[in-house]
């Protein structure tokens, strides 16, 4: 079924899908080809904006400083769950986000703490965003399928359609 939200429910939707997948697959447009690589969402905040950390020496901060139009893909099959987001990608210089955003995990990727001079933040304004979301377990969404190629219909895919932030 189609349904979309507007203003904060639909912020409240995508942070409830995006925080509950938490990886994505980060996409952009690099010389004439779709180049995506996983990331973890840290946060989506108040606006629909995502957070990230990443290196300052990837070419993620050279995308960032010119705006180029970046895609999250979330994904989670298990639970028949989707949701794309495009939106314009920014470093964010502050050390107060920075303290926000950290977690034991970063440390992985950081060593060198919050105060890694490799460390960014990286912050998706969210222009658009579209979801798919299934509640129904695997098994009626197969039968349903079934039934749809039985009597010529369209499955229920379950409810989906646009997060309308701005």
């Amino acid at each position: 079924m189609e349904k979309d939200f507007e203003d904060n429910q639909a912020i409240k939707k995508l942070k409830t899908l995006a925080e509950d997948i938490r990886f994505c697959m980060y996409t952009t447009y690099e010389d004439g080809r779709i180049v995506s690589r996983p990331m973890t969402t840290l946060d989506i905040d108040a606006e629909g904006n995502v957070w990230f950390f990443t290196s300052r020496h990837t070419g993620l901060v050279k995308d960032a400083h010119r705006g180029d139009p970046v895609t999250l893909i979330y994904s989670d099959p298990k639970n028949n769950t989707y949701l794309s987001v495009s939106g314009t990608a920014s470093i964010v210089e502050s050390e107060r986000r920075k303290e926000e955003l950290w977690n034991l995990m970063s440390k992985a990727w950081f060593p060198g703490g919050k105060d890694d001079p490799d460390l960014a933040v990286l912050r998706v304004t969210t222009q658009e965003a579209a979801y798919w979301d299934s509640t129904s377990s695997k098994m009626v969404v197969f039968f349903s399928m079934l039934k749809a190629v039985i009597t010529g219909s369209t499955p229920d895919g379950g409810d989906h359609g646009r997060l309308n932030l701005v």
